[in-house]
């Protein structure tokens, strides 16, 4: 009877639940946490327990690919604008500010140590750690990725240290036993 009911922040804004189910979940209880999202007005998903569940697996090439933008010069301004023309309700440098640099350091780590180079460049996990050595953990420490004189100054220099590439093998994250 165990079940899992992910909410993404702000839950006001955000549509998507997802559904956590265990081994032995019974399908009247996925089914009557599925009703509760969907009175709720929420896009639903239900995924296996397992780490980074379904969401937090796909974000974490959207944030290399942030980190890749920045090193190509893009502002955290214009890679807002251009994640919410595509349809998210937040923008990717603003996503970091709000769940917490730190937060999605101790994310990249932990999601390495699992599914390694194959979700996660290993170079994501130190350079996540750095920022936060420098004191930007987001909205909270009022110093994150969207505040241009902070990405001006403190992130170009931590960029500058490394260069990563997020290799994704697809096949591999589509046929990962958690999605099935």
């Amino acid at each position: 009877m165990v079940i899992g009911m992910h909410y993404f922040s702000p839950v006001e804004k955000m549509e998507l639940l997802e559904i956590v189910r265990a081994d032995k979940t019974s399908k009247d209880t996925i089914s009557a946490a599925v009703s509760v999202g969907l009175k709720q007005g929420k896009v639903v998903i239900v995924v296996r327990d397992g780490p980074g569940f379904y969401t937090t697996r796909l974000l974490m090439f959207a944030r290399a690919e942030v980190f890749h933008l920045f090193q190509e010069g893009v502002s955290p301004k214009d890679i807002d604008k251009a994640t919410k023309k595509w349809g998210f309700p937040v923008g990717s440098a603003t996503l970091f500010d709000e769940v917490g640099i730190d937060v999605a350091a101790h994310i990249a780590r932990d999601m390495y140590k699992v599914y390694g180079e194959r979700l996660c460049d290993k170079a994501m996990p130190d350079l996540l750690a750095d920022l936060v050595k420098n004191g930007l953990h987001g909205r909270k420490s009022g110093k994150g990725l969207y505040l241009e004189s902070i990405y001006n100054v403190t992130i170009s220099s931590i960029l500058q240290k490394r260069y990563f590439i997020c290799i994704i093998h697809l096949n591999d994250f589509v046929n990962n036993r958690h999605f099935r």
